[in-house]
């Protein structure tokens, strides 16, 4: 019966002795003092490995976060700059085309300003597709007092005439257009002799035929051809084209020759209707 009394009055004393330990060791160590106590000493002995790896994880993991923000920023900052590149390199590709009309407007409006003739600005807004009908649609028509036959220009040379009108657009009829009817007279610029002009146009390319209008008229390769005074739509002196082959005939009413007109029809964009 003693033996349980005499375990719990051992268990008291050494609980009373850890108080006092405790309590004593709460006072030394509020007091200021330079030494540790031998039992701090062996505390901090025992947890300055543990304390000094924590210190180094806690470090490197800092380390690999700030690493991964900065790595993802920068990849964000990356991806931006690039897209603003692309639409940097988009607006400079848009520019340039915008630069180049713009330097054909304004060699339009100083053609415009230094002829004479009554001109209507126009863009053409269609192409025929097929060979043997050469037009192009101009966005002028009968409300801008646009009627058949009026001709159409460019600062290089003659285009060809209107064929039909309507009220907001017209169909433009090309000089190279091979339909009957589709003919004009011009002048040899060397020599001023007369010649006349018809459409003539095949898959290889775009030209016109030039016949003399008399036996006397030699025609060759080179001659520039100009409108005349005696065309019926036309005004005087216009460039029409070049000679580029002459074609011998042993009969001499058959004489003839291919001219390319001066004008690039495949990059016709703006021409000019002269109204009077």
């Amino acid at each position: 019966m003693l033996q349980p009394f005499a375990h719990k009055k051992v268990f008291f004393i050494i609980l009373g002795i850890c108080f006092l330990l405790i309590t004593w060791s709460v006072f030394y160590t509020s007091q200021e003092r330079v030494e540790f106590t031998w039992l701090e000493y062996l505390i901090k002995l025992v947890l300055f490995p543990f304390q000094k790896a924590a210190h180094y994880i806690t470090d490197f993991a800092v380390d690999v976060w700030e690493t991964l923000s900065n790595l993802a920023h920068l990849q964000r900052e990356n991806h931006e700059l690039h897209e603003e590149l692309v639409r940097f390199e988009l607006r400079l590709s848009q520019l340039e085309p915008l630069k180049e009309e713009n330097e054909r407007l304004r060699a339009v409006v100083g053609f415009t300003t230094e002829t004479s003739l009554n001109l209507l600005p126009a863009e053409v807004i269609a192409r025929n597709p097929g060979h043997w009908m050469e037009t192009v649609i101009i966005d002028k028509g009968e409300n801008h007092g646009l009627t058949r036959n009026m001709p159409v220009i460019t600062k290089e040379g003659v285009v060809g005439r209107l064929f039909r009108t309507g009220p907001g657009f017209s169909e433009v009829i090309l000089l190279t257009d091979p339909r009957d009817g589709n003919s004009m007279s011009g002048v040899i610029e060397r020599t001023r002799d007369l010649v006349y002009i018809y459409g003539y146009s095949s898959s290889r390319r775009r030209h016109c035929l030039v016949r003399p209008s008399d036996l006397d008229v030699e025609l060759q390769v080179g001659d520039r051809i100009l409108t005349s005074g005696a065309s019926l739509h036309f005004p005087k002196n216009l460039v029409i084209g070049i000679i580029d082959e002459v074609r011998d005939h042993q009969d001499v009413f058959n004489r003839e020759a291919l001219m390319k007109p001066v004008v690039n029809f495949s990059r016709l964009e703006y021409v000019f209707v002269v109204r009077e």
